[in-house]
């Protein structure tokens, strides 16, 4: 079974977006057997001022020490960035791996045709770059979605519990310079739906845009 969801995952990442609604309901069969990210070199990557790292699939816990330890590994160079690709998961490690990178001044990317939501658009926000000043980056053809978060079943979550959590994601926000009206617009979205940011907010946001098309950055 661990295999199967494996190749579906790469799948994921090879494959346009628009088949990612397909993959996510297929991984739900899987649900048990969810896969921490995957951390490796990004193959794309010949610049030896720059360790990139690709980072695919579920945020789950843990996810951030084992980060910790791959780029331990890395040789060093002057700049560190993460390219994402993940459909979400742990909020709370969302917001540990966003730490992670605003600490340690890693530039956050979603190159083109790749999705990052939910917990994996938290952590995004965390990129930075070598001067200590949030770097992020997308594409004109890849998706950057947030939403609310929600309760597992198990949970018995009350209005305490939602309000703590509220706060600890603003206070998140706040620590890494995150633009306020994502997390706004994150906590009006449902947990079952997302919130797609288009080319227009992002620019409006402070976030790079890179346009595959044109092979150039349309705001920086």
């Amino acid at each position: 079974m661990l295999r199967s969801v494996h190749r579906w995952k790469r799948f994921l990442f090879r494959h346009p977006i628009e088949v990612w609604p397909i993959v996510a309901i297929v991984l739900s069969l899987f649900k048990g057997s969810a896969l921490a990210l995957e951390y490796q070199k990004h193959p794309g990557n010949t610049s030896q001022n720059l360790n990139a790292i690709l980072a695919t699939g579920d945020i789950l816990d843990g996810d951030t020490e084992r980060l910790k330890k791959f780029v331990s590994s890395l040789p060093k160079r002057k700049n560190a960035a993460i390219y994402l690709a993940s459909p979400g998961g742990s909020l709370a490690e969302g917001i540990k791996l966003g730490m992670f990178l605003r600490r340690y001044h890693m530039k956050s990317v979603v190159e083109g045709n790749n999705v990052c939501a939910s917990a994996c658009a938290l952590a995004f926000l965390g990129g930075t770059d070598n001067g200590g000043h949030a770097w992020r980056s997308s594409s004109s053809t890849s998706k950057l979605g947030f939403h609310a978060f929600h309760f597992s079943k198990s949970d018995s979550a009350n209005t305490d519990d939602t309000q703590k959590i509220v706060a600890e994601v603003l206070r998140y926000g706040k620590a890494i310079d995150a633009p306020i009206d994502l997390l706004i617009a994150g906590f009006e979205t449902a947990s079952t739906e997302i919130y797609w940011v288009s080319d227009s907010e992002i620019c409006s946001l402070g976030i790079k845009l890179w346009s595959v098309e044109e092979s150039k950055f349309l705001c920086n």
